[in-house]
């Protein structure tokens, strides 16, 4: 498991994580995209440094963009959001709401890695947190929320399942004594 310790490289990870999303939710309304791109290159180059990078951070960054591309695409195309900025086909999931996503699998060993105590612990925080992002980035104008009950309650089931199962997977990994992407940067 992940350091859970307050120290630098969590605090810049987390300063990285929020200003992505900033860049991203803002770009999106605002068509300046580039910013999160920027912001998000910076974030996966400081995280994935080979003295700051976890072992399971590249599988754990990838695993988060699959799933959220699916779920986000699963809203979309069921009508329950609709995303500002989208790809020329308008149920797939927008590039930069994948983007996001990996931005939060860069988070999670690290700044988040406290939630991974108990799958359930950070299965009922992104329950909530995720949803949250969401209605935030609505207040911006970059998605729009139909029926948000419904919305926000399958939201907060899709992080709930997310989180759980990226927990389960960092723990496995850790247990494993595999080291899947360990060279990559060396």
């Amino acid at each position: 498991m992940a350091s859970t310790t307050l120290n630098a490289n969590n605090i810049v990870n987390f300063v990285l994580f929020q200003l992505v999303w900033i860049g991203f939710v803002f770009g999106a309304e605002e068509n300046f995209i580039w910013l999160g791109c920027l912001l998000l290159g910076l974030m996966l180059l400081w995280q994935l440094w080979p003295t700051r990078r976890n072992e399971s951070d590249v599988i754990v960054i990838l695993t988060s963009g699959m799933c959220g591309f699916v779920l986000a695409t699963a809203w979309s195309a069921s009508g329950l959001i609709i995303y500002d900025n989208h790809w020329p086909i308008n149920q797939l999931a927008p590039w930069w709401i994948v983007a996001l996503w990996l931005a939060f699998g860069a988070a999670f060993n690290h700044s988040l890695a406290w939630v991974q105590k108990s799958p359930y612990l950070a299965g009922a925080l992104a329950a909530v947190g995720g949803p949250v992002s969401y209605l935030a980035a609505e207040r911006v104008g970059a998605v729009i929320i139909h029926n948000p009950w419904l919305t926000l309650s399958a939201m907060a089931v899709g992080w709930f399942v997310i989180a759980f199962l990226l927990t389960l997977l960092v723990q496995r990994y850790g247990q494993s004594g595999q080291s899947w992407f360990a060279n990559v940067w060396e």
